[in-house]
């Protein structure tokens, strides 16, 4: 079996078995290690080679700081929220000792359109997640209303041409032996043009 093989085999079954983790402690992954992630993952396929993408990474203690967004986000839309809520919507950003944020920047060209630099953008936050599991750790991409909160959206400076694709939640995960749900390609995948 040739060495290119070995390493194929190796990359389909890591992919086979990626898998989200909701539950992340620290140790997040070391920055030199994030650092060879994120350039594999700016591989992503990129028409026209337009970049369309910008990535926000915030760890440690600046955590705080975006949990501050989603309390000042979660007061203005509901402003009779307990302390409770308020608290609980400020710590969604501790559930992962590293958070990178993936938005969409969006260029001007006549031949690639908004929705393809969507994709684009998705394929490197999918990169990322791909590549921590690969290394040994645990990553989940979360959206919900923090993505298109104007409050959330201003605080990180994201401005009109650009959306927050997602929030890719990094570290160990608690539990390492969450099942994979094997799905059954033909249920999604089919020749065409059909045989007969």
């Amino acid at each position: 079996m040739s060495s290119d093989k070995k390493i194929g085999d190796c990359l389909v079954h890591e992919m086979s078995q990626r898998r989200s983790f909701p539950r992340l402690e620290s140790p997040a992954p070391s920055e030199a290690l994030m650092n060879s992630i994120f350039t594999a993952a700016l591989r992503a396929p990129d028409h026209m080679h337009l970049r369309p993408w910008r990535f926000l990474v915030i760890s440690g203690s600046d955590r705080q700081f975006l949990g501050d967004l989603f309390a000042k986000d979660c007061l203005e839309n509901n402003p009779h929220a307990n302390l409770e809520t308020i608290e609980s919507a400020r710590q969604k950003a501790s559930r992962a000792p590293l958070i990178v944020v993936g938005i969409a920047s969006y260029k001007d060209h006549q031949r690639v359109p908004k929705i393809e630099q969507t994709i684009a953008t998705g394929c490197v936050l999918s990169n990322i997640g791909l590549a921590v599991y690969a290394s040994g750790y645990g990553s989940v991409w979360r959206t919900g209303p923090y993505a298109t909160s104007a409050t959330v959206r201003q605080g990180l400076g994201v401005d009109s041409g650009e959306d927050i694709l997602g929030y890719i939640y990094i570290g160990t995960p608690t539990k390492v032996d969450r099942p994979v749900k094997v799905l059954d390609k033909n249920d999604f995948f089919s020749q065409w043009p059909a045989k007969k």
